[in-house]
């Protein structure tokens, strides 16, 4: 029952960054540009191409969707 209700969590975050990705594409990216260079660099590239953003959050969002819908099938 934990696992489930871990995954189902999970699930939620991931819907819930999805959106933020579709709806604010560059303030989202721009909000992770910290850390390592490298960290910096992948949310610089996606500040400058919010519909990469955006087609990520849309994927992620569908995952998300996913990953929640798989946790009410009868085991």
């Amino acid at each position: 029952m934990w696992k489930r209700r871990m995954v189902e969590t999970f699930a939620i975050l991931t819907i819930g960054d999805g959106a933020i990705e579709v709806i604010s594409p560059r303030e989202h990216s721009r909000l992770w540009e910290a850390g390592p260079e490298a960290a910096r660099k992948v949310a610089r590239f996606f500040a400058e191409n919010p519909g990469y953003m955006r087609a990520l959050g849309a994927a992620q969002t569908g995952f998300g969707i996913w990953l929640a819908l798989k946790q009410y099938e009868e085991v």
